[in-house]
C-alpha cells in the first residue's frame, strides 16, 4: 500500500509544470537626483516594495500577460521584431525586455508563457517601477532560458530596453540598483563603476504626494534643457563637470545667463553634497543627523535650481522633519512622485504621526536585496 502511494505521486510531481518566479525591488535616490544622466555619481537603495513575475510554460505562440495590479489582460507575439504594443503601456515593456534579450542573445527562443505580475510598487510615484518590471522581466526570461546573465548584464539589458526602446531619457541608476540591490554609490557612465556601501543602521520612509511624477515627455525636455545649460558651460570654460567646484562656479558668475547659474548651481552643489554622503556612509557608524541634513539641502537645490519639486513635497519634507525625521528629499524625476524621509531604524511613533497629519500613503522601508529568479 506505501509503495502503491509513493507511485501515485511520483507521477503527480512529474506531471506538475514548473512554475517560474522573479521579483525585483523598487529603489530611492537618496543622493544625486537628476545627475545620473550627467554620468555623474549617485547614491540609490534598494528597498522592499518589489515587482513579481510568475510564469508556466504552454502551448501557443503568445505569452498572455496577467496584471493584478491594472486588472487588464495583454499578449505579446514571441516573435516580435519590433515594438507593437502601445508605448507606455505594460505590453511595451515587456516587449522592449524581449527585443534587447534577443539582441544581446540572437539565438534564443522566448517561449509562450502564461504570466502573472504583480506589484506593491505605487505606479508614477518615483519609486522606478518601470526599471524594476524590466529587470524582472529580463531576469525571469533569462532563468527560464539558463543564460546565466550576472547583474551588471541584466541592468544594461534593462536599460537598453528603457533607453533605446522605449525612448525614455533614463540614466542607468534605476536599472543598476534593481539588479544589484542594496546601497552603493554610482558612477552613472557608458561602464558604471560601482562601489558598495554598508548597510547603515537607518530607516527609511517613503510619502507618496499621489501626484503623479514627471511624464516622459516633461521629463525629457527637463533633460534636455539641464543637458544643453551643463554642455555650454563645459566648452565655455574648457572643464569636465567632474572638476567644476561651487567656487570656480561663483567666480564665473557674471559671464552665464542668471537662469543658466541657476541650474549649474544646482547640478554642482548635489555633486559635492553627493560626495559628502559618500564620505559619511563609508564609515562604520554614520552621523544620521549629518545624512538628514545633506537630504534636506539636496532637496533645497532640486526645489529651487533645478526647480522639480512642488508645494505638497516641500510640505511633505517639512512636516516629516517635524514629526521626527532627520531630513527629507523628492526622490525620482520630480514634480510629483515621493519623498524619502531619514529616521532611526525604529519609526512606528514617526510613521503614524505623519499618516496623520498628512493622510497620504506611507510607508516604512528597509534596504533590500536585488532581482531573484527561482523554479518553484
Amino acid at each position: 500500500m506505501d509503495l502503491i502511494g509513493k507511485d501515485i505521486k511520483l507521477v503527480i510531481d512529474l506531471s506538475r509544470k514548473s512554475m517560474y518566479f522573479s521579483s525585483a525591488p523598487a529603489r530611492v535616490c537618496l543622493f544625486g537626483e537628476h545627475q545620473d544622466y550627467l554620468e555623474l555619481k549617485v547614491i540609490p537603495a534598494a528597498i522592499n516594495l518589489r515587482l513579481q513575475i510568475t510564469s508556466q510554460k504552454v502551448r501557443g505562440n503568445v505569452i498572455e500577460v496577467h496584471s493584478q495590479d491594472l486588472d487588464e489582460t495583454t499578449q505579446i507575439r514571441i516573435d516580435i521584431k519590433h515594438l507593437e504594443a502601445e508605448k507606455g503601456s505594460l505590453a511595451s515593456y515587456l516587449e522592449a525586455g524581449i527585443l534587447a534579450l534577443k539582441i544581446f542573445k540572437q539565438d534564443i527562443a522566448i517561449p509562450p508563457l502564461d504570466v502573472t505580475v504583480r506589484s506593491q510598487i505605487p505606479i508614477a510615484s518615483g519609486l522606478s517601477s518601470s526599471a524594476a518590471l524590466l529587470v524582472g522581466w529580463i531576469k525571469h526570461l533569462a532563468g527560464i532560458l539558463e543564460l546565466n546573465l550576472d547583474e551588471r548584464t541584466i541592468a544594461e539589458l534593462a536599460y537598453n530596453a528603457e533607453h533605446n526602446f522605449l525612448k525614455i531619457p533614463c540614466g542607468r541608476m534605476d536599472q543598476y540598483v534593481s539588479s544589484f540591490g542594496g546601497i552603493f554609490s554610482l558612477v552613472c557612465k557608458e561602464k558604471p563603476t560601482l562601489n558598495g556601501l554598508k548597510y547603515p543602521n537607518l530607516g527609511l520612509i517613503i510619502v507618496n504626494s499621489q501626484i503623479p511624477k514627471l511624464t516622459s515627455n516633461i521629463h525629457g525636455e527637463k533633460v534636455a534643457k539641464i543637458k544643453h545649460v551643463v554642455d555650454n558651460y563645459k566648452k565655455m570654460f574648457n572643464k569636465k563637470l567632474e572638476d567644476i567646484t561651487t567656487d570656480f562656479l561663483q567666480e564665473s558668475k557674471e559671464k552665464i545667463k542668471l537662469d543658466e547659474f541657476k541650474i549649474m548651481k544646482g547640478v554642482v552643489s548635489i555633486k559635492e553634497n553627493t560626495s559628502i554622503a559618500e564620505k559619511e556612509l563609508s564609515k562604520p557608524t554614520p552621523d544620521l543627523e549629518l545624512l538628514g541634513q545633506l537630504l534636506t539641502t539636496q532637496h533645497d537645490f532640486l526645489k529651487n535650481n533645478i526647480q522639480v519639486s512642488l508645494p505638497l513635497l516641500d510640505k511633505i519634507v517639512e512636516k516629516g522633519i517635524k514629526n521626527g525625521a532627520m531630513g527629507g528629499k523628492l526622490t525620482g524625476a520630480g514634480l510629483g512622485g515621493s519623498v524619502v524621509l531619514l529616521t532611526e531604524e525604529t519609526n512606528e511613533k514617526i510613521v503614524e504621526k505623519i499618516k496623520n497629519d498628512l493622510k497620504l500613503p506611507v510607508y516604512s522601508v528597509r534596504i533590500d536585496k536585488g532581482a531573484v529568479f527561482e523554479v518553484i
